[in-house]
């Protein structure tokens, strides 16, 4: 009866439900979390499927209810959970898609006690996203693929100085230095600023992957996995860095 299903679909307590109403201008996470009945949403078009729910109030059966329909909607198959922000996940059958639920339901009762989790590694040059390879290929890093940042060493500051046109800041939050949801001196700041003042010291690049809840320019939070170089800067006590989107050896859930 469902077979090649599209659309979207909303499900609570384990069954299918009218499209909630007066839900305009709230964020996504915000609509699934409606009053005491948290929502489950099935969203299905010709290239693909997605399955979005609140980790922390779903209804079990409504995420019992989802596993057990998505084989009826093309794949691949998104897995979209909020908790602390967006996380984002593809699989090609239904069946991993499956899988990862259940997986995600026995976790349900975590909480996240970072915004941003971070891991030095050593470069494999053949597994670099290209921007970061071509960057330590050359010893240096382009001005339009790079930002650089000015570290305050005496209160341990970092200020963003200028944003490459090409960089993947740029890309997401725009040229402006202000435009950069992650310069105000919290948690995020202090934990990937380590990096700069390590590079600062021994003038050698740094290699590291980072995932970390930043605010999109919609509103909402997501969490957003990256690779990163630091490069020493050309002017004293600063650093150039390059990022780009990709996978990350990181596991939080």
């Amino acid at each position: 009866m469902y077979q090649g299903c599209t659309g979207d679909f909303w499900v609570a307590k384990g069954e299918l439900v009218p499209q909630p109403e007066g839900e305009t201008g709230l964020l996504e996470h915000r609509k699934l979390a409606r009053g005491g009945n948290p929502l489950v949403k099935i969203s299905g078009t010709p290239q693909g499927t997605s399955v979005s729910w609140m980790a922390f109030a779903a209804n079990w059966s409504s995420l019992f209810f989802a596993k057990e329909w998505i084989g009826t909607f093309p794949g691949p198959y998104t897995l979209r959970y909020f908790l602390g922000g967006w996380f984002t996940e593809r699989y090609s059958d239904p069946e991993r898609a499956r899988n990862r639920i259940d997986q995600l339901i026995s976790k349900s009762d975590v909480h996240l006690s970072q915004r941003v989790y971070t891991r030095p590694m050593e470069p494999v040059m053949r597994q670099l996203p290209e921007k970061l390879r071509l960057t330590l290929e050359a010893g240096q890093a382009t001005d339009d693929s790079s930002i650089d940042c000015r570290v305050d060493q005496s209160t341990g500051s970092v200020s963003v100085e200028r944003i490459g046109n090409d960089s993947a800041i740029a890309r997401v939050w725009g040229m402006s230095p202000g435009s950069y949801p992650c310069i105000g001196g919290n948690t995020y700041d202090r934990i990937v600023s380590r990096a700069y003042h390590d590079v600062l010291q021994t003038g050698r690049p740094h290699y590291d992957h980072i995932i970390a809840a930043m605010k999109r320019p919609d509103g909402e939070l997501a969490w957003i996995p990256y690779q990163r170089i630091v490069m020493p800067g050309g002017q004293r006590s600063c650093v150039r860095v390059v990022t780009e989107a990709a996978p990350v050896a990181i596991t939080i859930l």
